[in-house]
């Protein structure tokens, strides 16, 4: 990932696959949180196994819905 970031990188990802859900996971994670995410879901480092499950049901329910309202 020379030249970018995280951010920048996951702006091109979702640019590239705009259907692709983006996960920021950072231990820095107060100063995204007061820039804002982005749009992007944020996990705080360091996290439980838990809450990345619980972050990564979310963004599967929102994928699931996003197909039956797109279909």
């Amino acid at each position: 990932m020379p030249g970018m970031n995280g951010i920048d990188l996951a702006h091109e990802i979702r640019r590239q696959h705009h259907d692709l859900p983006v996960l920021l996971a950072s231990g820095y994670s107060h100063v995204l949180a007061q820039n804002g995410t982005y749009g992007f879901e944020l996990l705080h480092k360091p996290y439980s196994v838990e809450q990345l499950s619980r972050l990564l049901r979310k963004v599967a329910t929102w994928q699931r819905r996003k197909r039956i309202i797109g279909s």
